[in-house]
């Protein structure tokens, strides 16, 4: 019979008696982790009440080359994050007036990401956390689809990754980057 509530062992775990051990496998099985589905349902309501009328996507390209950044770019993956998080307003993001016209830079706040993704997802790692390979890019886009095709502004992530467990979510700062993808998904 185990004695240990926090592990499940029968003795000499470690642990101290009474307290609760915050490991992979006592994680899962917490109230705040089974909440994150219930809390997911309520943040889709934004979206089907047209309060989030945005697209928050991570987008995988591939280069030609087998180097990233030459030659052809092309996207492998392309993935709404759902459901639509919560996007703090564009006024971090100002226009600059450069030589070859206007561009923008500045710095966005994506929270209330669902906690259903992990941080190797929302970096771009594959499931074993392994980084990008040298022909690939990964970065965010912010698109506000209100008729047809519209701007799709590129983002990379600014700082890690922060999980707030009370809010069965995530918060992801993100930096303005160029190029973007044509209005219709091309690479540029």
């Amino acid at each position: 019979m185990a004695c240990c509530s926090s592990c499940g062992a029968s003795g000499g775990c470690g642990c101290s008696p009474g307290f609760f051990k915050v490991t992979s496998k006592s994680l899962p099985n917490t109230l705040a982790r089974k909440l994150i589905p219930v809390a997911d349902r309520l943040r889709n309501l934004y979206s089907v009440f047209g309060l989030r009328p945005y697209v928050v996507r991570t987008v995988r390209t591939q280069w030609s080359s087998g180097i990233r950044n030459q030659g052809v770019e092309q996207v492998i993956e392309s993935v709404d994050i759902l459901p639509t998080p919560l996007l703090s307003d564009l006024t971090g993001v100002i226009e600059l007036n450069t030589a070859i016209g206007l561009d923008e830079s500045g710095e966005v706040m994506v929270s209330q990401i669902s906690g259903r993704y992990t941080e190797d997802q929302l970096r771009g790692f594959d499931p074993t956390g392994q980084q990008l390979e040298k022909d690939q890019s990964f970065y965010y886009e912010i698109e506000f689809p209100l008729r047809g095709d519209s701007e799709r502004r590129r983002f990379i992530i600014k700082a890690a990754p922060m999980y707030h467990s009370d809010l069965f979510s995530w918060t992801i700062k993100l930096e303005r980057q160029r190029p973007d993808r044509s209005r219709n998904g091309t690479p540029q």
